[in-house]
């Protein structure tokens, strides 16, 4: 189900975790850029390429949050801690733990990030064949 509309109040729609994430690259990459670029278990300074944005709770429970409740449930991680949370099969009680850990400023950022609603995109009505037809007669390529 999208979720657009011109506020950019929290919506109140259960929203999955891939929905947040996932289909939502630029999302991801605020919040990995609120939390500093780092694996939040390990503390490790990575690229922005290197660091997944992991959930606590399964997909189904996901479903049943609005955007903004998820905070609690997101870990921003190195590729290595999120393997090793996968491996271990760390205790859900510890990771949460460690969402709880952040300065309130920085949950209240992260809340802010997944409220946000992108507005809605309509491109222009443009013949693209018609404007590369032109383009490739134009007189202008050559610096005429």
């Amino acid at each position: 189900m999208p979720l657009h509309h011109s506020s950019g109040s929290e919506d109140t729609h259960p929203m999955s975790f891939l929905g947040i994430t996932l289909k939502n690259p630029i999302r991801g990459n605020r919040i990995k850029r609120a939390v500093g670029l780092r694996c939040e278990v390990c503390g490790c300074e990575e690229y922005l390429e290197n660091l997944v944005v992991h959930s606590i709770i399964k997909e189904e429970e996901g479903c049943e949050q609005s955007p903004g409740s998820m905070e609690p449930f997101l870990l921003v991680l190195c590729f290595r801690c999120h393997n090793a949370i996968h491996a271990f099969d760390a205790p859900r009680s510890s990771q949460e733990e460690l969402a709880r850990q952040r300065p309130e400023p920085l949950r209240r950022e992260i809340r802010r990030i997944l409220s946000s609603v992108p507005r809605r995109y309509t491109p222009p009505d443009t013949d693209m064949e018609e404007a590369y037809i032109v383009a490739c007669t134009s007189h202008f390529r050559f610096g005429v």
